[in-house]
């Protein structure tokens, strides 16, 4: 027999049993789909992360006042390792002449408080950074100014809002001018950041600003959470980092800082990723493998309600590999019209995600081409022995079935 002729026989086959058939490509369905969609979530997820820590500033280096290895297995990853925190204002002007260009470092004071607008109050990070920070961080503002050196070193009272903050506390109104609270101190809004958008980790546009010598009298702390520092190129980074190391490794401990580039964030977080999305599609072709199995069911109750048939079509010259390439056309067309559905519920959902939670599902070609492979083999793996059973039928007996 042809196999095209097989193919035919085969969805006739299908057709007269259409809830069954239906029933019986769900698992494969469902399989074909979750591995399609949770390999594309995680693919995403990578990609917003990327794009997340890229948006940071470019050729950053941040140094923290604790330990955190970034390096190796994650498994062998241990929570990092907090010390007291002994950065002060002087460790920011000593890491500016370690890597020769103070303008290119600054120091970060940050806390989480409530906000007091006009009407309203907002929950956000409060950050307390040097008058070049914009400048280290790429980020510049839409409405306003981003405040002075003049107003840090004379601890003026100003601040710069994320939009997210703007919208509110002051609604449809212009904040710039305006005033909001923080813990009973005013403070000028001067100007707007510009929109960053949202990430898996934190809305970039619910950022306050403020001079670094303001956050410290406004939260009694003169000890930064941490350093940034931006590197004159992408190639002088790791050299500008040693540096900074081996400034900091005369006066504290191993323990007590930690100096991170970009890379490393970079190359951690998607090393995250990149486990977790083989675990999910690992988990999805579980559901796979069932669907599988109840291909191989069906197909072996088939094989028992057609045994007259069987024999019918040997007496009349069927050969042993006619039927068994009928049978297991049968097997792989249910498995890949389960696929083809699959694919289909697997991109519907992944535009529903990114329209209720606007994070990006990367349904790419070659996901789509593994599921239906991957849903190809599984149906000629589960096909093969119900198809040999059939084959072997013996015509005589077969004609005798009831």
């Amino acid at each position: 027999m042809k196999i095209f002729e097989s193919i035919l026989t085969a969805l006739t086959a299908l057709k007269a049993n259409k809830m069954r058939s239906l029933l019986t490509m769900l698992g494969v369905i469902i399989g074909v789909g979750s591995v399609i969609l949770l390999v594309s979530l995680g693919s995403g997820a990578r990609a917003e992360i990327t794009s997340s820590i890229q948006g940071l500033g470019s050729n950053l280096i941040i140094v923290v006042p604790f330990k955190m290895e970034l390096g190796g297995s994650i498994m062998q990853q241990g929570a990092p390792q907090f010390a007291t925190n002994k950065f002060t204002l002087k460790t920011i002007e000593d890491i500016g002449k370690a890597v020769g260009n103070p303008d290119m470092v600054s120091g970060e004071v940050q806390r989480s408080l409530y906000i007091k607008g006009p009407t309203k109050r907002f929950f956000g990070m409060i950050m307390g950074t040097a008058a070049n920070e914009f400048d280290i961080r790429d980020i510049t503002t839409t409405e306003g100014r981003y405040f002075s050196k003049a107003e840090e070193e004379s601890v003026r009272l100003v601040a710069v809002i994320g939009k997210t903050v703007a919208n509110d506390l002051f609604g449809g109104q212009d904040p710039v001018g305006q005033y909001i609270d923080i813990k009973g101190r005013k403070l000028k809004v001067i100007g707007i950041q510009e929109t960053r958008g949202k990430t898996l980790v934190f809305d970039q546009d619910a950022f306050t600003w403020v001079p670094i010598t303001t956050a410290i009298r406004l939260f009694g702390s003169s000890n930064p959470n941490n350093i940034v520092v931006k590197a004159e190129s992408t190639d002088t980074v790791l050299q500008e980092a040693s540096r900074i190391k081996n400034m900091l490794g005369k006066t504290l401990s191993a323990d007590e800082y930690s100096v991170i580039t970009q890379s490393d964030i970079l190359g951690f977080a998607q090393n995250i990723t990149k486990i977790l999305t083989y675990l999910l599609g690992g988990l999805a072709g579980i559901s796979l493998l069932v669907g599988g199995i109840g291909i191989m069911n069906i197909m072996l109750v088939s094989v028992t309600e057609r045994t007259r048939e069987i024999g019918i079509r040997k007496a009349v010259g069927a050969k042993t590999r006619d039927i068994m390439l009928q049978f297991l056309v049968e097997a792989v067309t249910l498995s890949l019209l389960g696929g083809f559905i699959g694919v289909m519920l697997a991109i519907f959902g992944s535009v529903i995600y990114h329209w209720m939670f606007h994070l990006r599902a990367q349904v790419t070609i070659w996901i789509v081409l593994m599921a239906f492979v991957f849903s190809m083999l599984v149906g000629i793996f589960f096909g093969v022995y119900p198809a040999r059973k059939a084959s072997r039928l013996d015509p005589i007996e077969s004609l005798r079935y009831e």
